[in-house]
């Protein structure tokens, strides 16, 4: 059979249907690359109270909601000065995508610290992106000599009327 007669008989077959050639086409899009790295303060930290001169530990939430990878995640703070604050973990190597990790922040304020609100600002920042959160601080002095002076004198009152009552109580 010569090659014009095969072409006709095969363009016969494909007109009555008895064979038929499919075509596909597969076409790959390439998904764009999302890099999202959020910060949370836990449980809602966004305001809370720490005493002058003591460790306070708060905790936040470093998640990945992009779809790839965030490598060497350190963190830092724009604290009030002479003000400690330090992170555990310090840094994070790798934190794959949809995942998340809990930091342990542990604030110092400086003892001679007034009572007032302020604002800690804590970042996060990695090869491929930068986060920043912040809270609100409001500082509380711790009890000064003079109210334990008050509670000492106010324990000698009470003691005081408990001896008189008790001399002269039962005449």
């Amino acid at each position: 059979m010569t090659k014009s007669k095969l072409l006709i008989v095969i363009a016969l077959l494909l007109l009555i249907g008895a064979i038929s050639v499919t075509y596909t086409s597969t076409v790959v899009l390439a998904q764009e690359v999302k890099i999202d790295l959020s910060l949370r303060m836990l449980p809602d930290y966004y305001y809370k109270e720490v005493i002058a001169g003591e460790e306070t530990t708060l905790y936040m939430e470093v998640r990945n909601n992009g779809n790839t990878g965030i490598s060497n995640i350190k963190f830092d703070s724009d604290s009030p000065k002479g003000w400690i604050v330090n992170f555990e973990p310090r840094s994070i190597a790798y934190l794959s995508a949809g995942s998340s990790q809990t930091i342990d922040i542990k604030v110092i304020p400086s003892s001679d610290t007034s009572r007032e609100e302020y604002n800690l600002t804590i970042i996060a920042e990695a090869n491929e992106t930068r986060a920043a959160t912040g809270t609100m601080l409001r500082v509380e002095s711790s009890p000064s000599f003079w109210l334990w002076v008050g509670v000492g004198v106010t324990a000698l009152v009470i003691v005081g009327f408990i001896v008189i009552f008790l001399r002269f109580g039962k005449q």
